[in-house]
């Protein structure tokens, strides 16, 4: 893992360790700008981009969200230094130009605007540093299947149905749309293989066939050798899983500390993991 080179600026959390699916592995909390509400901002590493510096995000812990406000330690510290002990909002992009959320929200306004190109600049360019955002990835698809580019459209709404719902979503009109596309005949992907086999509807009920489907597709993208899709889709199901009830989690052999386990093990097959937080604080001593 890259840690940013202006750490020491910064009151990193450590003794944190990664117990729960909510934060998501590769997150790292700091002190600074939180508000004492029990939100905090932190460090985020992509999937897929550890050899890169992390993105600085901001916890929303009552709607199990992640805010990817800030394209860098450094954007953070000058939005922090002139915030004046107020609450750090999300810049813009004349501030941060790389910041994957200041995109989401003006991208947004361009395609109010009817200026959907220049939304899907912006949408590219976020996902680029953040490959997992689920709301970028949502926005992008329905502006990718507009424009007729149903190529582009069928990665994006693979990528939206296996990112995490910390990250936004939920992807339900990219997976209803993708089950409308003909599967090519020797097609790889396991979700696009599945999609019809999958509704994303998740809570009150005692079953769910999505989990299963999930599963498999998880051990499918490892037996491939993508490692980052695997990863992505873990990280997707621990959330998911863990808003069920105990009783469901039980039926359905769910145990919470396996299976982040797991998802450590199976980042340490990244390229440049593993996404520990407890290994990264290590590194950094």
């Amino acid at each position: 893992m890259h840690l940013p080179a202006n750490l020491a600026h910064i009151s990193l959390e450590q003794d944190w360790q990664h117990h729960a699916p909510y934060p998501p592995l590769g997150f790292i909390p700091f002190y600074e700008g939180a508000l004492g509400n029990g939100d905090t901002f932190g460090l985020y590493w992509p999937i897929g981009r550890e050899a890169s510096e992390p993105i600085v995000v901001e916890t929303w812990h009552d709607e199990w969200r992640l805010q990817p406000h800030f394209s860098s330690l450094a954007s953070f510290r000058q939005a922090y230094a002139t915030a004046e002990d107020e609450y750090v909002a999300t810049p813009t992009l004349a501030d941060d130009p790389a910041s994957p959320r200041a995109a989401f929200l003006a991208a947004k306004e361009l395609i109010a605007q009817r200026n959907p190109e220049a939304a899907i600049t912006l949408l590219e360019a976020a996902l680029a540093l953040l490959p997992e955002y689920t709301n970028a990835l949502v926005l992008l698809h329905g502006q990718y299947v507009r424009a007729g580019r149903i190529d582009a459209a069928v990665k994006v709404a693979i990528q939206a149905i296996i990112s995490p719902p910390s990250f936004g979503g939920p992807p339900s009109k990219a997976l209803q749309w993708l089950r409308t596309q003909a599967v090519p005949e020797g097609e790889l992907d396991p979700i696009w293989r599945a999609c019809g086999q999958l509704s994303f509807n998740f809570g009150g009920s005692k079953e769910n066939a999505d989990y299963p489907v999930l599963l498999a597709a998880i051990d499918t993208y490892l037996e491939q050798g993508n490692v980052r899709c695997a990863a992505t889709l873990m990280q997707t199901y621990a959330e998911l899983m863990s808003a069920e009830t105990v009783s469901f989690q039980e039926r359905y052999e769910f145990d919470q500390t396996a299976f982040i386990a797991r998802q450590i093990a199976v980042s340490a097959q990244l390229p440049n993991g593993s996404r520990d937080p407890a290994m990264m604080l290590f590194k950094g001593q």
